[in-house]
């Protein structure tokens, strides 16, 4: 009885999280900052993750803070969002599934994340894509 208890809640599991995209496995590479403490940039992270949770079929691999690509494209992105700061992250994610503007079977790297504040409020997402 506790093997097919266990089999169904599996199940259940693995219909329930087949439209959305998961990140919950998702490799995290944040390497050292002199800008943004680890906080700041795990901040920034969990909005991605959250609004990959719209991204049906796709399942998160990696999110990465890199500070060279970051730090050489902020101010140009903060100006656009009129905000004092922005922040660049880069995700790789996988099509496992149905997605209506993704190829299915398809990796995506270097899927870039914008996200902007002002002084030192918290971070907001305002687009993400290749950029």
């Amino acid at each position: 009885m506790k093997r097919f208890l266990a089999a169904l809640l599996a199940a259940i599991c693995v219909f329930s999280f087949s439209g959305c995209g998961t990140s919950f496995a998702s490799k995290e590479i944040i390497g050292d900052s002199e800008i943004y403490s680890k906080r700041e940039i795990k901040n920034a992270i969990s909005l991605v993750y959250r609004q990959f949770a719209f991204f049906e079929g796709c399942v998160m691999l990696e999110i990465e803070y890199d500070e060279e690509y970051s730090k050489a494209r902020a101010d140009g992105w903060a100006e656009q969002y009129d905000a004092d700061e922005a922040i660049i992250l880069f995700s790789k994610f996988y099509v496992a599934g149905e997605n209506p503007s993704l190829e299915r079977g398809e990796t995506y790297t270097k899927w870039n994340w914008i996200l902007v504040r002002n002084h030192g409020g918290f971070w907001k997402l305002k687009t993400w894509g290749y950029g």
